[in-house]
């Protein structure tokens, strides 16, 4: 029962919020925050000290093992942080106020709701609930989206978000109605056995609904299309839980496909995913170069991130699984240290364009110094773990015999510090005008970039933290049954 524990105290926070807004006033309902950090954290602690890193429930349908214990860390700080991040604009502490983010007790509950999701998705071991985990987690994102009642954009997004949103998760279940078709079984153990060696049409035809997915998720091309115009429209604090929390549950589905149920396969598959990652990164990146909105910006950046990721499944398992939940948790620190910068520009100025970022180093430059260590982070400039990070997944790819792929990797990298130097160059650089704003402070985002910027700056020269996840990992290819 133990293992469930964490699942039960984030749930039952956000029914304990949704509830108690029922009864507050306006003046204390800036409390909903803390108690929403209150709950995470605790969850986070007890995740930590007292949840075992294996153990099943349901029988069998719900299960821990490591790399599920790594995940849901990891889901967990990402919710934290995005509490955090959203304080200011909820409460009306934005010196530039925003319209229509109201309803803080129901954005609180919807957030925690989809990080359970996420936390039984990885949990899953059943066509059924892994599904029904995997909507849990997704579907609260498209109400986000769309929070914004009275902007056109917000609503766009939404409507955007959910249509494509559903039609993907079409493909996932008439995939996951074809495997069962196939095996008689909707347990991934018992359908990976099955399906072992197993070629017919019928099993490409799953595999390609449920790889489809699963692209969608991940932001992989040419399932891509929905992510700039959901990061734009969206409010920007959602857009910083979207970044990291779709990606992180994204990659946990890709994990339950590719490992649990098409294990068999995978290895006959590396081409296809070495063509998808190299489109992937490099649409990413080239589009990139030419955005001027700075969450559209983020988006491209997103989408050639994803392309990083996939690198991982080229090799085995025991090196590629520890090098993309490093990368993971690297890509959310940094990813969230930028987001906490643009959304304390935009609470000031209300503006979200690159180059209103113009002169932010004289005005600000401490929060520059945090976008800046993020944004080299990402492009993957050592000694920060973005770099780490990279070299892990090159290394991957080259020992997998995909040389080409990994200078495809490294002329996308070289690409992305360009446009990443844009917005660099902006805040150090470019001539200052009226468009400098004002000095602002704000503890929670201040705090937040503040627990954000170390472990860029030092997780790449830690090598304790890979050292934990690669030990993980092995444990969870142990316990790993056996097609």
């Amino acid at each position: 029962m133990s293992i469930i524990i964490p699942e039960i105290i984030v749930l039952a926070t956000a029914f304990a919020i949704l509830i108690a807004d029922l009864f507050m006033n306006e003046r204390t309902r800036v409390y909903l925050a803390p108690a929403a950090v209150a709950g995470l954290l605790l969850a986070l602690a007890v995740m930590v000290v007292h949840t075992p890193a294996s153990g099943a429930l349901i029988g069998g349908r719900f299960t821990m093992d490591a790399a599920g214990w790594w995940f849901k860390i990891l889901f967990m700080i990402s919710a934290l942080i995005a509490v955090l991040l959203s304080m200011d604009t909820l409460d009306g502490r934005a010196r530039v106020r925003v319209r229509g983010m109201g309803f803080r007790g129901e954005y609180y509950s919807i957030l925690l709701f989809s990080v359970v999701g996420m936390m039984f998705l990885v949990s899953a071991r059943d066509l059924a609930t892994l599904f029904v985990s995997l909507e849990l987690a997704t579907l609260p994102l498209f109400v986000l989206a769309a929070w914004r009642r009275d902007d056109p954009k917000s609503g766009e997004a939404g409507l955007k978000y959910v249509v494509l949103g559903a039609l993907a998760s079409a493909f996932i279940v008439y995939g996951f109605g074809i495997l069962y078709g196939l095996t008689q079984s909707t347990d991934l153990e018992t359908i990976a056995q099955r399906l072992a060696g197993e070629r017919a049409p019928a099993f490409w035809l799953a595999a390609a609904l449920v790889l489809a997915g699963a692209g969608f998720k991940l932001t992989i091309v040419p399932f891509h299309m929905w992510a700039a115009d959901v990061y734009q429209g969206a409010p920007t604090p959602v857009t910083a839980y979207l970044s990291v929390g779709s990606k992180a549950a994204g990659l946990a589905f890709a994990f339950q496909v590719f490992y649990r149920i098409f294990g068999d396969a995978l290895p006959h598959w590396d081409m296809l995913i070495a063509i998808f990652a190299a489109l992937t990164m490099t649409l990413g990146n080239l589009v990139a170069i030419v955005q001027h909105d700075i969450k559209r910006f983020m988006a491209f950046s997103a989408i050639s991130q994803a392309g990083y990721f996939l690198l991982g499944f080229l090799g085995a398992a025991e090196e590629g699984v520890p090098a993309m939940l490093f990368y993971l948790l690297v890509y959310i620190f940094s990813n969230l240290a930028v987001f906490a910068c643009i959304i304390w520009f935009e609470n000031e100025t209300g503006k979200g364009q690159i180059e209103d970022y113009r002169g932010l180093s004289l005005s600000n430059p401490l929060m520059a110094l945090g976008m800046t260590l993020a944004l080299f982070s990402l492009a993957g400039i050592p000694p920060l773990s973005g770099f780490v990070g990279k070299f892990f997944l090159f290394s991957i790819a080259s020992k997998a015999g995909f040389h080409g792929l990994v200078a495809v990797a490294a002329v996308n990298s070289t690409i992305s510090l360009y446009y990443y130097l844009r917005v660099v160059r902006q805040m150090y650089i470019e001539p200052v005008d009226e468009r400098v704003p004002a000095p602002g402070s704000s503890v929670s985002i201040g705090l937040s970039l503040a627990l954000l910027s170390v472990p860029v700056a030092i997780l790449g020269i830690l090598p304790t933290v890979y050292e934990g996840i690669h030990a993980a990992t092995i444990a969870w290819l142990a316990s790993m049954p056996q097609g």
